[in-house]
């Protein structure tokens, strides 16, 4: 079985590669950090990157598979490929911070949203103008987010406007305000479940918007933190409240009664589900690395202390092998879905597989190596805090999806009973 971590350029990569070489030589700051932990990503450092992301978004490389039309690089899958796998090579990604607009909006703008909507609503998204933070979650709308509590109603419309009131929870973000939120509503309180639903994607610095930070809450998933940046990873979580906000009706992605369509359309990115929109599968152009997983089986090899406690406690032998063959579980299921092999189980049965793996590596991790995989001290600390990092994401179950919900999804995609 081959598990190289990449294939060889063709001589057109090839060619395109020294292209983007050039570019990252003139174009990305020299200073620009990569923390692996996101909350230690400063403000200064988060607008030095947001810079970088309109440069790019210029170039059209900041979101390169979608259409030139709508501010993308409209790039095959072959010269995505080389964008991504060069700007990795320097831990920047595409985009090189956390946005719900590319990752999430967008997609679904250009599933389900009119030929109108996509011209007006992309371009801020796909150029790096306007960065997003999702609003789906609320105290009463977790997993179930038919159940929408937040109002857009239609009596309480003030002309071309709506008036928004209401409570998002676990809104992941990094320095706060955004340009703009993702945002579901309730538009009607007589219509049936799932028919009175609206999505906006609105402006998110207007009167009556309030953020708190969720201090003590795990900010980020495994998933944003285990790969070769952590670019994606949101950082922090926040609760946004909504007071008599008004947002105008061209925020409205389709119409003020078809949000679940549209939620339909962006929880299919979000959960992994490989859709029948090219679209959907816009940033899947190369396999991911657990760099977790990896820096941990590198240390079991490489450094004398953890090789020594591996000899006298040789039970704990078990472990490594089990983290190594899991990671290429993890890796040949990533193969196959990029591919176009795994249905549309295959991306949540991807997704739930990483989740249970983060659980029992979080708890390998801290029997084979001790204290040591569980400090950020720069003295003792592996690996720039990758393992520390990696054990807070591990126990983040729910963003991107509980495993309860992956499961429902993965048992309609193979037409099974939950």
């Amino acid at each position: 079985m081959d598990f190289a971590a990449e294939v060889e350029y063709s001589e057109e990569q090839e060619k395109f590669a020294r292209e983007v070489r050039a570019w990252i030589g003139e174009n990305v700051p020299r200073d620009l950090v990569s923390p692996r932990d996101p909350v230690k990503l400063t403000y200064e450092q988060w607008l030095q990157r947001r810079e970088l992301g309109r440069k790019l978004g210029k170039k059209g490389w900041l979101h390169p598979r979608y259409p030139r039309e709508y501010g993308g690089g409209g790039l095959d899958a072959d010269h995505a490929y080389v964008l991504t796998r060069e700007f990795a090579e320097r831990s920047i990604g595409l985009p090189p911070y956390h946005d719900a607009g590319g990752g999430l909006g967008a997609a679904a703008v250009m599933a389900v949203g009119t030929e109108e909507q996509k011209k007006r609503l992309l371009p801020p998204i796909l150029t790096g103008e306007a960065a997003t933070w999702e609003l789906f979650t609320e105290p009463e709308a977790g997993t179930d987010e038919a159940n929408q509590q937040t109002n857009a109603l239609r009596i309480h419309k003030e002309g071309e406007y709506f008036i928004v009131n209401g409570q998002k929870i676990f809104v992941g973000g990094l320095w706060e305000p955004p340009e703009q939120f993702l945002l579901l509503t309730r538009s009607d309180l007589e219509a049936p479940r799932h028919q009175n639903l609206a999505m906006f994607i609105a402006p998110a610095r207007v009167p009556g918007v309030t953020i708190q930070r969720l201090d003590l809450f795990v900010p980020t998933a495994f998933v944003a933190v285990y790969g070769e940046t952590a670019d994606a990873a949101d950082g922090f979580k926040y609760t946004v409240f909504f007071d008599d906000v008004k947002i105008h009706e061209d925020c409205l992605v389709c119409g003020d009664h078809d949000g679940w369509k549209v939620t339909s359309a962006t929880l299919a990115v979000e959960h992994g589900v490989v859709g029948r929109h090219e679209e959907v599968r816009a940033r899947s152009v190369r396999v991911p690395r657990n760099m977790v997983a990896e820096k941990f089986l590198a240390q079991c090899r490489n450094n004398p202390k953890v090789v020594r406690r591996l000899k006298a406690n040789p039970h704990l032998i078990e472990r490594v092998v089990d983290t190594y063959i899991s990671t290429q579980i993890e890796r040949l299921f990533s193969i196959r879905n990029l591919g176009g092999k795994g249905g549309t189980y295959g991306g949540p049965q991807s997704a739930n597989y990483t989740k249970f793996f983060a659980a029992r590596l979080s708890a390998d991790m801290t029997a084979v190596l001790g204290q040591y995989s569980l400090t950020d001290d720069e003295e003792l600390w592996l690996d720039e805090g990758i393992l520390e990092v990696g054990h807070r994401g591990a126990i983040a179950m729910a963003p991107g999806g509980t495993p309860e919900a992956m499961k429902i999804v993965i048992s309609r995609g193979l037409a099974i009973g939950r």
